[in-house]
């Protein structure tokens, strides 16, 4: 599958799922991801596939995305895709109450300054650390990061 089909068959995914078919959305990602040999592509449609599944709460399919997309950054040895993925990756964690492992991955995105997408993304990895902090019941530490979100 070529760049232009990837991007033509994710733009149809988003559009079956704000359309609300879900389960369509997700066998056209399904598909792409299959298919497709384009690293940007196969990273954005993991982006789709990690956001749907948060919004249906399957946080264990959400992180199994998020560590598939780990990789995909890894391999496109992009800095902004590798800080979204660990992003993703914190947020599967957090919702799966694994919050140790929550602050490591966020901590690992604020030590990646300097890419584009870090000063973006600080606010959501704040707010991530911060529920983080407090479902540990380490509340001056999550007021904190609140506060920095």
């Amino acid at each position: 599958m070529g760049q232009d089909q990837t991007k033509q068959q994710i733009e149809k995914g988003l559009h079956l799922y704000q359309s609300n078919q879900t389960e369509k959305a997700l066998r056209v990602w399904m598909r792409v991801l299959e298919k497709s040999a384009d690293p940007a592509g196969r990273f954005r449609v993991l982006g789709c596939l990690i956001t749907a599944h948060a919004e249906m709460g399957r946080y264990k399919d959400m992180l199994k995305f998020a560590v598939v997309q780990i990789d995909t950054a890894r391999e496109l040895e992009d800095p902004d895709f590798l800080t979204e993925s660990y992003l993703n990756l914190a947020r599967s964690n957090e919702k799966l109450c694994e919050f140790q492992k929550t602050i490591s991955y966020c901590k690992t995105c604020l030590n990646m300054q300097g890419t584009s997408v870090s000063m973006q993304l600080n606010g959501q990895v704040s707010l991530s650390m911060g529920n983080a902090f407090l479902g540990l019941s380490i509340f001056q530490k999550a007021l904190e990061c609140f506060e920095k979100a």
